[in-house]
C-alpha cells in the first residue's frame, strides 16, 4: 500500500464515521452545549466539513468551494464564507444546522469530491510545497494528513464526546 492508498482509505473511513456519528441525532441533541459553554455537534461538523471544502476545493484545486458552488449557504441559510475557524463561542453557538438531511447532502458531496481528489493524486506529487493562503508552505502530505484526516479526526472524537456527554452511544469501537 502506498500513502495515497492509504489517504482514500482513512479519508472514506473518517466520512463515513462522521455521517454515521451524527445521522439519527434530533435537533436537541446536535446542539447540545456542554457545560452550557462547549461547542455544539452542529458547529463541529459544519466546520470539520467546511474546513475540508475550502481546503481540498478552494485552496488546492483554485475552485469555489462546494458550499458556495452548489448553494449549500443558501440552501441552508447559513454564511457563506464562515467556517469557523476565529470564532468566539458565543459567534460558534449561534451556528446552527435546521435541517441535517440536506446538511449530510452537502458533506457527502464534499467528501465525495475529497475521495476523488486524493483517488487521482501521484505518489510523487504529495512532496511538492505549496504556498497556500492561511497555511503557509505545506506539501500534500501535511495537507491531507494534518488537515482532512488529523482534523477531521479530532472532531469526530468531539462529536463521540459530546455524544457521551448526553448518554449517547460514542464512539462505537
Amino acid at each position: 500500500m502506498n500513502t495515497v492508498d492509504y489517504f482514500r482509505g482513512a479519508a472514506k473511513e473518517l466520512h463515513d464515521s462522521l455521517l454515521e456519528a451524527v445521522k439519527e441525532l434530533s435537533n436537541e441533541q446536535l446542539h447540545f452545549r456542554p457545560l452550557g459553554r462547549g461547542n455544539h455537534i452542529a458547529f463541529t461538523l459544519w466546520h470539520c466539513v467546511r474546513t475540508e471544502d475550502a481546503v481540498i476545493n478552494y485552496l488546492l484545486q483554485k475552485r469555489a468551494p462546494i458550499w458556495n458552488a452548489e448553494g449549500w449557504d443558501k440552501e441552508l441559510g447559513m454564511d457563506e464564507r464562515a467556517q469557523g475557524t476565529g470564532m468566539t463561542v458565543e459567534q460558534a453557538a449561534a451556528v446552527h444546522i435546521q435541517d441535517l438531511e440536506k446538511f449530510s447532502k452537502y458533506s457527502q458531496n464534499v467528501f465525495r469530491e475529497t475521495e476523488g481528489y486524493i483517488a487521482g493524486l501521484k505518489e510523487e506529487v504529495l512532496d511538492e510545497v505549496r504556498d497556500l493562503p492561511m497555511l503557509g508552505k505545506q506539501n500534500l502530505y501535511q495537507v491531507i494528513g494534518g488537515i482532512v484526516l488529523s482534523h477531521g479526526s479530532g472532531h469526530l472524537s468531539e462529536i463521540w464526546y459530546v455524544k457521551g456527554l448526553q448518554g449517547l452511544k460514542g464512539c462505537p469501537f
